[in-house]
């Protein structure tokens, strides 16, 4: 009787221990990615069949916003609320490898992109973010 009651009580502290690590992954998640991104000015691009294509530097005469994650849950771009047309919303959530938006703004007049109105966390390792953004995966590097 004795040694059944010993089984169940590791089983049960077994169980709760995976349950914490999960969410200490996730949690951790959201910790990781609060800060400021700056473009590295690489992209993937989406092949048809669902695939990414090579990484290939953007050439462009304006500069691509730095993005900003703040630990209160609000998004900004260049230091600015990031809401407009076609883009995010003012604060963002993350569950898992997603990040979706909320506080969007609604501009019936323009013509956007079908994309989808969360992004994917491809990748976060060290100061390294990629980011896939309706049909192509953006590099970023956090500043300080």
């Amino acid at each position: 009787m004795k040694a059944i009651a010993i089984f169940f009580s590791i089983l049960l502290v077994a169980c709760t221990s995976k349950e914490d690590s999960l969410l200490l992954s996730e949690s951790s998640l959201n910790v990781s990615i609060v800060g400021k991104w700056a473009p590295t000015y690489f992209t993937q691009t989406k092949n048809a069949d669902g695939t990414f294509g090579e990484w290939h530097r953007i050439n462009t005469f304006v500069a691509l916003p730095v993005y900003e994650f703040t630990s209160d849950g609000q998004f900004l771009t260049d230091g600015k609320p990031a809401a407009n047309c076609c883009f995010a919303g003012n604060k963002y959530s993350v569950a898992v490898n997603k990040i979706s938006f909320t506080e969007t703004k609604n501009c019936p007049e323009a013509l956007c992109m079908a994309c989808p109105s969360s992004w994917t966390i491809s990748e976060i390792k060290g100061d390294t973010l990629i980011l896939e953004e309706c049909m192509a995966r953006n590099k970023f590097v956090k500043t300080k």
